[in-house]
């Protein structure tokens, strides 16, 4: 029988194309419209500049902008009023740009701008982002006993219901409360504490870190004048650590209740194969000198007439050899 895993992998390859192809089409049809609006007041800025400074050339505006937009790009105002606060690299600003580094968000704002800081990066990276994720996975499965694994077994005792349902319930319960904790509470808190951020600004900031996206639109801290700026940014790391832990989490109760891993084993090719190959180099080993009996009738295996020499061991109840 040919198998149909190559036909599911090509399936599932069109599908991710056509979701690709569906996303540019919205995004483009959503944003073309405002990036356009956004132009034309620009080129309206521009001509309303010039005509109110007609002593000053459009050459040197041009370059005069263009170098002040590069070192924009590398995280450093070009505002003369700016506070000791809104240094990008003190300790704090530091301290949360490797949190989000390791975490994988990256804001991408600052980024490191000398050579000896690219290549600290890299290394630095190589080994944090390993570490911080078996740090996360571990902390999500360790939870995902003491929060799913525990009270299932507990309720399941204690009440009349199948544990199918129980389990799907409990499911529905703690994804609930974990987005409200870490995703409805929070983006009030950053509505609050972020002056120019809605709530719903907020709520995408959520989501666009945790899901580790990490577009660098909206970045917490960022505003001048803001109260105890670092203590806020570390609160924000903390944020972020124990929020991705939840994430971790959720994916590893809703992948042991959906068994993804079996539907993911439809794409891979001669998957079933090695499962059934490595089964077998699993099994215990039996004794070859005796017939093979499955373990489930092994409680029926002194009833298996055994063709056996006298010298030979004997697994029945009688020895061969007194006969």
């Amino acid at each position: 029988m040919v198998s149909r895993r190559p036909l599911y992998c090509l399936l599932l390859l069109v599908s991710y194309m056509l979701y690709l192809v569906l996303g540019a089409f919205v995004f483009s049809t959503l944003e073309e419209p405002h990036e356009l609006q956004l132009r034309e007041k620009v080129e309206e800025l521009w001509a309303d500049f010039l005509h109110s400074h007609p002593c000053l050339s459009e050459e040197l505006l041009d370059d005069f902008l263009r170098k002040a937009l590069l070192i924009k790009t590398f995280g450093v105002s070009v505002l003369r009023n700016i506070s000791g606060f809104e240094v990008k690299w003190d300790f704090v600003s530091s301290l949360f740009f490797s949190g989000t580094t390791l975490t994988t968000i990256g804001y991408g704002h600052p980024f490191p701008i000398s050579l000896s800081g690219k290549v600290f990066c890299l290394l630095y990276s190589i080994i944090g982002i390993p570490f911080t994720l078996s740090l996360l996975s571990i902390a999500a499965q360790n939870l995902v006993v003491l929060l799913h694994d525990k009270p299932i077994h507990v309720l399941h005792m204690q009440c009349n219901i199948s544990r199918n349902k129980l389990e799907w319930i409990h499911v529905a319960v703690l994804v609930s409360l974990l987005s409200l904790l870490f995703f409805f509470i929070p983006a009030f808190a950053f509505n609050l504490i972020e002056g120019n951020w809605g709530y719903v600004d907020a709520l995408y900031f959520c989501f666009i870190s945790l899901s580790t996206i990490g577009l660098g639109d909206y970045i917490p801290g960022e505003q001048s004048g803001q109260r105890m700026p670092a203590l806020y940014k570390i609160l924000v790391i903390g944020y972020l650590l124990f929020g991705l832990t939840a994430v971790f989490l959720v994916v590893e109760v809703l992948k042991s209740r959906l068994h993804l891993n079996r539907f993911f084993n439809l794409f891979l090719l001669e998957c079933e194969d090695h499962r059934r190959a490595e089964e077998i180099d699993r099994a215990p080993p039996f004794d070859s000198e005796g017939p093979f009996v499955p373990k489930h009738e092994e409680t029926t295996r002194r009833r298996v007439p055994h063709s056996v020499s006298p010298t030979e061991k004997s697994y029945g109840s009688i020895n061969p050899s007194f006969s």
